[in-house]
Parts: C-alpha cells; structure tokens; sequence
C-alpha cells in the first residue's frame, strides 16, 4: 500500500478536498509544511500543494496542482463518478464549479481596495446563485438522497463537503455573506450533501482536526 506526503501551508485552502479525500479512504498520509520561502525552490514550479506518494517498491511518485492531485486520488481509491464519458465529464463540471466559487473568495480576501473588493462581492453574488440553482437541480434529479451521483460518496460529494469547510475557516469573519448564500435555506440539498458526510463514520478523522 502507498504512503502520501501533502506538502502545503498549515491553512484551510486549496489543499482541502486532497486532505478529504487521504482521510475519506483511510489513506497513510501525513501533511508536510515547507519553510516560505526558504523551500519554495524545493517544490515543482515554486507552489504548493505537493503530493509525494511512496508506492510499495519504495519508488516514489510527486504531483503538483490541486485539481492534478485530487484527480489522481479519487482514481486510486475508486471516488470517480465515470462509469461514462458523460458522467465523468458532468462530474469535473460540478467540480470546477466549485473552484470558481473558492478562487473569488480569496480574489475579495486579498482585494486591494474597497471598490475591488464590492466587484468581487458581485461577482461572487451572481456566480454563487447560479451555481446553487445548477447542482440544487443535479442533486434533485439524483433522488435528493445527499448525493451527486447514484447512491454514494463520490469526488464532487467530497469536494463540496471541503470546500464548505475551507469557506468557514476563512471567510467567516471576512465574508460572512458567503456563508449565508450556502445556508441551509438556499441550498437544501447541497446541504443534505454535507450532513450525511459528517455523519460517515470514514470522515470521523478528517470532522476531527476541525476541531483543532
């Protein structure tokens, strides 16, 4: 059985379906936080995350981009909704939804002007709205049972379930009106989506360091 290293910052960001994903599958896995800047040379093109797997003869296999890495997981441990072309298709759709989502929140985090910042928010508004009503229908057209696809956990299930993490842990206090966009009222079957993975006894370990 491999062994990962994840290389990336002691943050809830770009690196949180990966850690979901290690700790959904029950994966050997330990996170790795390099000296900024100082190992920033160390690390394929300058960036994190980084994954570094050890496969069992001892070769050893190293990944960057996130999307890159989460791929490559969901493949190893049977996460991927692609029993055809069109559902493996819809599946990275949803996905990459998602990411827009997470990328116009960090643009509003780091604004470097209010007025920045309010183009942002309307961005953010628009896009957020659509998206809801998009996967509020694909879940619906699912049964509404808490799942994108069929009737189990699948990459963008996890994929959801971190992002809405990585959202409180660094908008709260920022972007407040984020959070409220995905509440319960708004979006009730994404919702149905994140209750059922915290109550997966396979997410026990991942529920929790959000503690810490």
């Amino acid at each position: 059985m491999s062994s990962f290293v994840l290389r990336y910052f002691p943050v809830r960001a770009r690196a949180e379906t990966i850690k979901t994903l290690l700790s959904y599958a029950n994966a050997d896995w330990v996170q790795e936080t390099p000296a900024w800047p100082q190992e920033k040379s160390d690390q394929p093109v300058g960036k994190l995350p980084v994954l570094i797997e050890t496969l069992p003869d001892g070769s050893q296999f190293t990944l960057c981009e996130s999307l890159a890495i989460e791929l490559y997981l969901v493949k190893q441990f049977g996460l991927s909704a692609s029993e055809t072309p069109q559902m493996e298709a819809r599946q990275m759709e949803l996905r990459s939804q998602i990411k827009d989502i997470y990328e116009l929140t960090v643009l509003y985090k780091f604004a470097p002007t209010d007025e920045v910042r309010k183009n942002v928010m309307e961005k953010f508004v628009g896009l957020a709205k659509s998206i809801i009503q998009y996967h509020e229908t694909v879940l619906k057209e699912n049964g509404s049972n808490g799942h994108y696809f069929g009737d189990k956990v699948t990459y963008v299930d996890l994929a959801v379930f971190a992002s809405n993490c990585a959202l409180k842990a660094s908008m709260k206090d920022v972007m407040p009106e984020a959070l409220e966009i995905f509440s319960k009222e708004n979006a009730p079957e994404m919702t149905k989506v994140i209750n059922n993975l915290k109550a997966d006894p396979k997410m026990s370990a991942y529920i929790a360091t959000l503690e810490n």
